[in-house]
């Protein structure tokens, strides 16, 4: 009887813990990739290489290469809330926490246009947290774009 119950605490903190993962990438497809930065996690797709050292104060950060290795797209996650000045801030929510996006289409150095996004709130212990994903000016993109800023959670 003892063993039965054993087992079954078991099962139960198994589902528990794995239920608690689902928010992580809610809003992404299976099998994407989740990425953490000091309180944050963002989802994306594999295709998409997580660099070992991410720059200039980045805690986490992806990038999508095109042909010939060039870098076509960016997920950034950095503390702090500074977000692009001259755009009209969209009001959004993040695991209850009130959040702030900002979309826009920059040019990149070769010409092209690059789509971008920027997320930002404030982590459970009231520290700001700013996400910015870039990626190729294409008709998928903005769907792909929706999934990974869909995925994005604080903790």
């Amino acid at each position: 009887m003892r063993t039965k119950g054993m087992i079954r605490c078991t099962a139960g903190v198994a589902v528990v813990v794995g239920l608690s993962g689902c928010s992580v990438g809610a809003g992404a497809p299976e099998g994407w990739k989740v990425m953490r930065g000091g309180s944050v996690a963002v989802a994306h797709p594999k295709v998409w290489e997580e660099l070992r050292t991410a720059g200039a104060g980045a805690q986490a950060s992806a990038v999508l290469r095109g042909k010939g290795g060039r870098q076509v797209g960016e997920i950034t996650v950095r503390p702090g809330g500074a977000i692009r000045r001259g755009v009209r801030p969209r009001p959004m929510t993040i695991g209850g926490r009130p959040a702030t996006q900002v979309r826009y289409v920059e040019r990149a150095a070769d010409g092209s246009r690059n789509r971008a996004v920027e997320v930002t709130t404030t982590d459970s212990h009231g520290r700001p947290v700013l996400v910015r994903v870039t990626g190729p000016d294409t008709a998928g993109w903005p769907v792909e774009l929706r999934q990974i800023v869909n995925s994005i959670d604080v903790n």
